[in-house]
């Protein structure tokens, strides 16, 4: 295979279509252990419910087919890049000439941790298969724990609640949405799904799932159990780098690459979930699963790979536009003050929300809550570490301007 692809989302499909717009006739196989690849993973969620069909978030047209490539359902799980070589579990070989890694992220385990975590009726949400899992179990169920409080559990607890299920979401933290909001804008979104009806949890950390003839009914936790038709463990994610363990490539936090996603090893690049870079908001190596950054760097691998000079834009760990109980939140960069790095300038009325964070006369990361006027903005002098000088002050005096109005 003159070009080889591993993994089956954004970050694989952007690279698919610049390696076929720099290299027309190129032979290109996409290796995805998904049996439906291909799909706008941030909306899964909404499948548990039936709010969307799975036929609703599938990309228009499959990239293999709207790029001429060859799609190969297996896992990778393994590759020797001395020898140019893919090894797959269904125990076929691949051969190489350029590889782009696009493996995604995997859910956090916390197994073996955590007893009853493989009982049935206890499932992670992280593919379209597993959204549609879930609601294939939800016939006769009443109630339901969602262990972890971050964007992907949130969302899954509101599409239980809206399937019927009493929700109570269990968050290891301090405050839910831990790394999309601050502790105001949390408690501001907790005080709307408490109304709704969530049960919501903090501080807590899960002692074992309880069973009953192999089947989950509940969670225990530190001096009470919450009874439980269904559980989904929503811990967060990690870059999904095991089948990578033996391949000789540099990994810290995530597989290390360069501007041009290019890995330590010749003709291999990277992008997505699984590679780590230099966070623009605060310049610390982070890691993301931002559908938006997995497009850009799969682009630029996909370039790199086929002969491009493409490079790396600036890119933000925190980026995130969403919208809970009906209550906008747009967060991006850092969300606190770093230890006094940072200075923060926060103001509320009523559920409306607004905080900046400066370095100096340097955006750095802001939190919109309710009314988002003006956040585009700010979002991109984030982005783009503008030192804004004198500006800073009416910068700030014109996002809280706005706030007042309400």
């Amino acid at each position: 295979m003159e070009y080889l692809i591993v993994g089956g989302s954004a970050a694989a499909a952007s690279g698919l279509a610049a390696i076929r717009r720099n290299r027309p006739q190129a032979r290109i196989g996409i290796v995805a252990d998904e049996p439906a690849p291909f799909y706008y993973r941030p909306l899964i969620p909404f499948l548990i419910d039936g709010s969307r069909t799975a036929d609703e978030i599938f990309f228009d047209q499959p990239p293999p087919a709207a790029w001429g490539a060859e799609l190969i359902h297996d896992q990778c799980v393994g590759i020797e890049p001395k020898r140019h070589a893919v090894r797959l579990r269904s125990g076929r070989e691949l051969r190489y000439g350029k590889l782009l890694l696009a493996a995604g992220g995997a859910p956090v385990s916390l197994l073996p941790h955590l007893a009853g975590a493989e009982s049935e009726g206890v499932f992670t949400l992280r593919s379209l298969e597993d959204a549609l899992q879930i609601r294939q179990h939800l016939p006769g169920c009443r109630a339901a724990v969602v262990v972890g409080g971050g964007l992907v559990g949130i969302k899954a607890a509101e599409a239980l609640l809206r399937a019927g299920l009493a929700v109570t979401v269990v968050e290891q933290q301090a405050q839910i949405l831990p790394l999309r909001a601050d502790a105001f804008a949390a408690e501001a979104v907790a005080k709307r799904l408490r109304a709704k009806g969530m049960k919501i949890l903090t501080g807590e950390s899960p002692v074992e799932i309880t069973t009953a003839a192999g089947r989950a009914n509940g969670l225990r936790l530190a001096g009470r159990t919450i009874a439980a038709d269904l559980i989904v463990l929503a811990a967060g994610a990690r870059p999904n780098t095991n089948f990578l363990q033996d391949a000789g490539l540099e990994i810290e936090r995530g597989v290390v690459v360069d501007k041009q996603m290019r890995t330590s090893a010749p003709d291999i690049c990277a992008a997505g979930d699984l590679i780590q870079f230099i966070d623009q908001a605060d310049g610390a190596t982070a890691v993301s699963g931002l559908w938006s950054n997995a497009v850009h760097s799969g682009r630029v691998a996909g370039d790199c790979l086929s002969g491009g000079r493409a490079e790396l834009p600036p890119l933000l760990s925190v980026m995130n536009s969403t919208e809970i109980a009906g209550l906008p939140l747009l967060s991006a960069g850092v969300l606190d003050d770093g230890g006094g790095r940072f200075t923060a300038f926060a103001e509320s009325c009523g559920e409306n929300y607004r905080k900046l964070l400066f370095e100096q006369d340097r955006l750095a990361g802001m939190i919109f809550l309710g009314s988002t006027e003006g956040a585009g903005v700010c979002a991109n002098l984030i982005r783009s570490r503008t030192a804004l000088g004198p500006r800073r002050d009416a910068v700030l005096r014109e996002a809280m301007k706005s706030l007042r109005q309400f």
